[in-house]
């Protein structure tokens, strides 16, 4: 009966036409006789999630912030335990080189000119190692993760060089 079907605004069909003529729903939230009144029942359920998830987003981006800065400072841990065992006996407990008597010097790790470097470069050398000096490679004992702590920790050693002031004699 199509005109039935004009009468109602049916959702997928789930009706039943009786034989006198007139429809029954299946299923009770299905049948939706007043359009207006169920599209603002759905504006309203709408803006009501939306509004009660909105505080959630903050909390959970403070969250992911805070996962984040604590699996840098273990990042970091690991990267300052792996310099201390690999690299501190050439460049220092600082960084700058001083530690070893070779020619040529060990690189001061916190100077401009190697902080300048990018990370593939410098990974790239702690990799690879650098020709004509007594820098070897570490490709064959630490794991890319573990050269990404160890640049971790360069970085760190730069910045926190830079941070403390010199001391006056």
């Amino acid at each position: 009966m199509p005109s039935a079907f004009n009468r109602f605004n049916l959702d997928f069909g789930y009706t039943e036409v009786r034989s006198d003529g007139t429809m029954v729903a299946l299923h009770p939230f299905r049948m939706m006789g007043g359009g207006k009144v169920i599209f603002a029942r759905g504006v309203l359920l709408f803006l009501l999630f939306v509004l009660l998830c909105f505080p959630f987003t903050g909390a959970g981006a403070e969250q992911r912030s805070s996962e984040r800065e604590l699996r840098e400072h273990y990042d970091l841990q690991e990267g300052k335990r792996l310099y201390g065992e690999y690299c501190r006996f050439c460049h220092g407990d600082q960084g700058k080189g001083q530690a070893f008597n070779v020619t040529p010097p060990p690189a001061d790790l916190t100077s401009p000119s190697v902080q300048r470097k990018s990370d593939i470069e410098l990974t790239q050398t702690i990799h690879e190692g650098e020709r004509g000096t007594a820098m070897g490679s570490w490709k064959w004992i630490l794991s890319r993760e573990e050269k990404q702590h160890v640049l971790l920790y360069l970085r760190w050693l730069a910045q926190s060089s830079q941070q403390v002031p010199a001391q006056s004699p």
